[in-house]
């Protein structure tokens, strides 16, 4: 595991400043490397930028990047993600502060500040709010499934022939 980063996120965000770098899924927390990934070793690109909205409230702007290799859940082979994430997260003092503002804005995120943040518990929060559900294939190329549905009797068509006999 890699040695985690930790910031003052206030600070971070009152000077706006800036972080950088790669990050592969098995230097993660297992919550995230326990999904069904193809292969551990894939790197995803983070940035983080601290800044003040005019409302004077520090927020941090998270981007992701890169490519989760995921199992599909159809034919059961890998299927590449694409992690394109973009988050401005607003800090705040309170909780009812964030209650206030959450109810406000609905698109609005928010967390309460904290005396010291991991970043990469904030990327790997990222990534399993962005993880599919059920990943797939636009179109699997396993012909098993179609046959098999082809094969299969409509179960209505023995609905339609006692509707015919009245």
């Amino acid at each position: 595991m890699l040695n985690r980063i930790l910031i003052d996120p206030q600070a971070f965000a009152i000077k706006q400043e800036s972080l950088q770098g790669k990050v592969s899924l098995n230097d993660l927390d297992e919550r995230v490397w326990s999904h069904d990934f193809t292969e551990l070793s894939s790197e995803l690109a983070y940035t983080l930028k601290g800044g003040v909205d005019r409302w004077q409230r520090p927020f941090l702007t998270l981007s992701l990047s890169g490519c989760l290799p995921l199992q599909c859940q159809r034919c059961m082979k890998p299927v590449d993600f694409a992690l394109d994430e973009n988050v401005r997260i607003v800090l705040f003092e309170t909780e009812e502060s964030l209650d206030e503002a959450m109810l406000a804005d609905e698109e609005l995120e928010g967390m309460l500040l904290e005396a010291e943040l991991d970043v990469f518990s904030l990327i790997e929060d990222q990534i399993l709010m962005a993880l599919p559900f059920s990943p797939k294939h636009e179109q699997c190329g396993s012909t098993d499934l179609d046959a098999v549905n082809q094969d299969k009797p409509n179960p209505f068509a023995v609905l339609a022939g006692l509707k015919k006999s009245d």
